[in-house]
């Protein structure tokens, strides 16, 4: 079956997160392969849209909007999103006023989608949660304008296949950090 994207669209590769390998894609947009569909197929493929679909309802205009695009009956997928200038959200950032009331509405709708739902967003993303001095939240960013916008969508859930177990514990290991560095953002001075 024929891929839904277009190969000689795509052009160098810009980075890496904890999930995808992310390349230009065309003058003004990015490409992102997930490394977790490679490796489980059409049940990353499903949590990835459910993903999405909950990520748009809690944090609505917070979301940048993302083509998902599916082949092989839905084993394998790519997502589509507009390239932008932005860069992480630091702690240093939430001194300005515009930046921490968008940051306070970001934690409350969080707050809100865990309580109703007993789930997770991923904020702080790969290098949010590696760093060995976490200053910033790599899922969250800030635009040029002073606007931010989650380009990640991942919620920290995962019911994991045999060969998954590697990744629950991850995901286990996430929330449990993502908990304490959240605490250390929202008290940040």
């Amino acid at each position: 079956m024929q891929k839904p994207y277009n190969k000689n669209k795509i052009g160098k590769f810009i980075g890496w997160g904890g999930e995808h390998l992310v390349f230009a894609y065309g003058a003004n947009s990015v490409i992102k392969f997930s490394l977790h569909v490679w490796l489980s197929g059409q049940s990353a493929v499903e949590k990835l849209k459910k993903d999405y679909e909950l990520g748009q309802k809690y944090f609505g205009q917070y979301i940048l909007p993302t083509d998902i695009l599916t082949w092989k009956n839905s084993r394998k997928v790519v997502e589509i999103q507009e390239k932008i200038e932005c860069r992480f959200l630091e702690k240093k950032d939430l001194k300005d006023h515009l930046i921490k009331k968008q940051f306070d509405d970001i934690i409350q709708r969080y707050q809100k989608m865990e309580q109703e739902t007993g789930l997770l967003f991923d904020l702080f993303g790969r290098e949010g949660l590696l760093g060995l001095r976490p200053n910033k939240i790599s899922n969250i960013l800030v635009t040029p304008s002073n606007n931010l916008i989650l380009i990640d969508f991942t919620i920290l859930e995962l019911k994991p296949l045999i060969r998954e177990i590697p990744l629950w514990l991850i995901v286990q290991w996430a929330k449990r950090r993502q908990r304490r560095l959240l605490e250390r953002f929202r008290n940040a001075k």
